[in-house]
This record gives structure tokens, C-alpha cells and sequence, in this order.
């Protein structure tokens, strides 16, 4: 933390740490169509927390793998800005370099700038270009409305987004939502930084283009290959974006991105695939690799916070990526022995939502507002579950 935010004194930062354990008064219920929207006014408690982090750097606290913009954005869209800034104080993470600018991006070849670095002995080499790419944006975000950048770039990165586990994704899509509430240069410089984060994580699962549909998400998912149906174990790698890279050894993965249509209605879209998925972390992700489970909910809720953002053709464009991405973590990491837990939840949205704040766990914030939001568009009991679980889980 730099200089002078470290100087505003240890009493108020006493105060926030008060507040983010739980000692301020609780916030009102939140209306369904309210906690949805992420309409709520946040004040300065959002810039202030993207200015710390930003300030930060060359350093972050978990490197370019952090949350904690994501989390500050999630606790303002559940009208907790209260506890941003305090939750990016505490935030319990080592502090790891990022990448700086080293060579510059030409515009007309910026598809030679794409991906990470695989053979790069950590993940801040392997996304070595991610201080280029952010120069990049800033400077087309200073030239024109951040909505046509965000257009642009995501109808370009869509086939792209699976990339670091779909953090680029869902950071930029966090980032959009900020600024649809207030255009501020930090939110501005956030946008910049997700879509750089998306631009060097690009990595492509394969596609096979046909035209053979499944009937509903149901059967597109059992046309699905799992891992573990076909080798008999997990893929390989420590985490989420090297157990991806092992999907394509499954030869009919490549089937899978069409198996689902482009849809006219996104929105409905969505709120099927997300229930889907709600229903994949129920059966799977209680049982093993809870965190992957999690991304396979909010990498196509992700697109739903692009959505109001880009032009429908961008948007429907891009949602066959986001089925793609979540049946990829389906393939790497469903077990067939699995058994789902019966739906009964039992605590009520507003119940669920203060819970995951006052748990303050990164993912448990994340999944419990994207869970709430979903549900209040297109009630679903799988998503009251999954929140109740996701929360005592983590």
C-alpha cells in the first residue's frame, strides 16, 4: 500500500478492519431486482478501493491472479460498499510482482501479442505481456467510449476467454459493471487491466464446427467427455489453467462448443446455462474441486454483466465461448460416482448474502452475489443452494 493512502492513520484503518469483521450495523434487505441489477450507488467506496490496488503496483497481492477487484465490485453490486475498502486491507494474499510494459503492441498485429508464455516457469512470465496490453487499452479507452472498446475487444477475445481459468473474463466483466454505475478513472484504468488480463491469458479450447445440436443443456452436457470417464483420474497440473490445458486429449471435447445454438435470447440463455452449472457445482463441486466448480457458474455469468455493455451480435456471439469454457471444467473435473445433495435450501437471499460477507471468503463473496443476482432474474432453487453450500464449504 502506498504512501499516502498508509498515512490517513491507524484509526480509520482500525475502523475499517471493525467493519469488515462484522461490527458495523447490517445493511437493509435488498430488493431482488436491486441485488440484479448491481445498481446500487457505491459512492466513492469502489474507487477507492481500485485506487489501492492499483497504486500498489508493479506489486499485487496474488499477483495477477488476485480478487481483489472482483471482490470489491461483488460487495458494492450486494449494496455492502461498506466493506470494500476494508476487505482489500485485509485481503490475506503474498505480494507477487506483475509484468511491466516492455514492447509495444502494433495495433494492426495485435494477434502476435495474444497468450501466455506456457513454458514459463510461473504465471507472471508465462503473462509476460500483460503490462503491453495494458498500455494498449488505457490508450484506446482515452480515445473512445469505454463500451465500443469493450465491444470490440470482446467480440475479438470470446474464443479466447477459458484463458486463466476465465479470471480475464470475469475481471473485465466486473470491471464493466462498476463503470455502467460511474464512469471514473479508475474504473476506466480496472477495464484496462481485465481486458489485459484477458488479451495475455488468451488461450483456445479446440472446436469442430458442426451443426449437430443437442436438444437442452442436459444433453449437451452428457455428450460431454469427462476425464475421468475416459482415463480413469484428474488431468494433470496444480490448478484450474493447467487442468484445462488437458482437455483437449479428450478428441470429441473439440464437438462440444457447437453443441449448444447461438441464441437469439441471451438473457434466457444464460439463465439456463447458469442454472445448469448451478446444479454441476451441486453434484460435483461438494464433492471435489470446489473452485473449478465455482468458475463454471461465473464465467457465463460473466457475459452477463458484458452483455448490456456490447452489442447483441457481440453478445450472442460470444456465448457459445462461455458454454464452452463451463463444459471444459465439466470435462476436467466431473466424477461419475458423484451424487448431487437434495434441493432444499433453507435460508432466504438476504440471509445467504450477509453470510458470504461475513464469511469474507474471496469466492464465497463472488459466487454468493453472481448465485443471488442470477436467481433474482429467473428463480431457481439450485442457486439458493449452491450459495447455502459455497458458503459453509469455504
Amino acid at each position: 500500500m502506498n504512501e499516502s493512502h498508509s498515512s490517513r492513520g491507524p484509526s480509520r484503518r482500525e475502523t475499517l478492519r471493525w467493519c469488515l469483521a462484522g461490527a458495523c450495523a447490517p445493511a437493509a434487505p435488498l430488493s431482488p431486482a436491486a441485488r440484479d441489477a448491481g445498481a446500487h450507488d457505491d459512492g466513492d467506496a469502489l474507487d477507492e478501493a481500485l485506487a489501492r490496488i492499483h497504486d500498489a503496483l508493479p506489486r499485487a497481492k496474488q499477483g495477477l491472479s488476485t480478487h481483489a477487484p472482483m471482490v470489491a465490485e461483488a460487495l458494492c453490486s450486494l449494496g455492502r460498499a461498506d466493506r470494500a475498502v476494508a476487505w482489500v486491507e485485509a485481503y490475506d494474499a503474498p505480494w507477487i510482482d506483475v509484468p511491466q510494459p516492455a514492447k509495444r503492441i502494433e495495433r494492426e498485429r495485435w494477434r502476435e501479442a495474444l497468450g501466455p508464455d506456457t513454458g514459463a516457469v510461473d504465471w507472471e512470465r508465462q503473462v509476460s505481456r500483460w503490462g503491453d496490453w495494458t498500455v494498449l487499452f488505457t490508450e484506446e479507452l482515452a480515445e473512445a467510449r469505454w463500451q465500443d472498446v469493450l465491444d470490440r475487444w470482446t467480440a475479438r477475445l470470446a474464443p479466447g476467454l477459458s484463458g486463466a481459468a476465465t479470471h480475464g473474463l470475469i475481471r473485465t466483466a466486473h470491471a464493466a459493471r462498476g463503470l455502467g454505475r460511474k464512469e471514473t478513472p479508475e474504473r476506466r484504468a480496472e477495464l484496462a487491466q481485465g481486458l489485459a488480463y484477458w488479451a495475455s491469458a488468451y488461450e483456445e479450447l479446440p472446436a469442430r464446427a458442426h451443426s449437430e445440436r443437442a436438444p437442452d443443456l442436459e444433453a449437451a452436457l452428457a455428450r460431454v467427455p469427462t476425464y475421468w470417464k475416459e482415463k480413469g483420474h484428474a488431468p494433470g497440473g496444480h490448478n484450474i489453467v493447467e487442468g484445462l490445458r488437458h482437455v483437449p486429449e479428450l478428441p470429441t471435447f473439440a464437438d462440444a462448443r457447437d453443441l449448444v445454438a447461438v441464441p437469439d435470447d441471451v438473457g434466457a440463455a444464460l439463465s439456463a446455462l447458469t442454472a445448469a452449472f448451478a446444479r454441476v457445482y451441486l453434484r460435483n463441486g461438494t464433492h471435489n474441486n470446489t473452485i473449478a466448480f465455482v468458475h463454471g457458474i461465473t464465467a457465463p455469468c460473466a457475459l452477463r454483466r458484458l452483455a448490456p455493455h456490447v452489442s447483441p451480435a457481440t453478445a450472442r456471439a460470444a456465448f457459445p465461448y462461455a458454454w464452452q469454457a463451463a463444459a471444459a471444467i465439466y470435462a476436467a473435473y466431473a466424477r461419475p460416482e458423484n451424487e448431487a445433495p437434495p434441493l432444499e435450501p433453507t435460508l432466504a437471499p438476504d440471509e445467504l448474502a450477509a453470510r458470504a460477507v461475513e464469511n469474507g471468503a474471496d469466492h464465497a463473496i463472488k459466487l454468493t452475489e453472481v448465485l443471488l443476482s442470477e436467481h433474482a432474474l429467473a428463480p431457481d432453487p439450485a442457486y439458493l443452494a449452491a450459495a447455502e453450500d459455497v458458503v459453509a464449504r469455504l
